[in-house]
């Protein structure tokens, strides 16, 4: 193997560590999980906050591919799935609906 061969592969492998590396710290932002879900009080607001965030791999914009509703460990929950309108990553941001605050 030559020593181009072993620099390219070297520097995937730290592409490939640094995605995961910034997946599992947007999965601990808030709407990143399941059990970090955002609040909101109208399911209206979803599809606006979901694309309103960037691709944690690349900072891109993200598109929103689908909006459900789903029950998730009992919680029932809104889940935005977005992809990266320049690299293509898909992730799913969640939201949990609260009554509005009265003020």
């Amino acid at each position: 193997m030559s020593r181009e061969t072993r620099a390219r592969r070297a520097q995937a492998r730290a592409r490939e560590q640094l995605a995961r590396e910034l997946e599992r710290l947007a999965s601990l932002e808030p709407g990143g999980a399941p059990e970090r879900p955002i609040d909101i009080d109208s399911p209206a607001l979803v599809e606006m906050r979901a694309v309103a965030s960037t691709c944690p791999l690349c900072s891109g914009a993200v598109k929103l591919e689908e909006h459900a509703a789903r029950t998730i460990d009992g919680a029932r929950l809104r889940v935005a799935t977005v992809s990266c309108t320049s690299c293509g990553a898909r992730r799913e941001r969640y939201f949990r609906l609260v009554a509005p605050s009265v003020h």
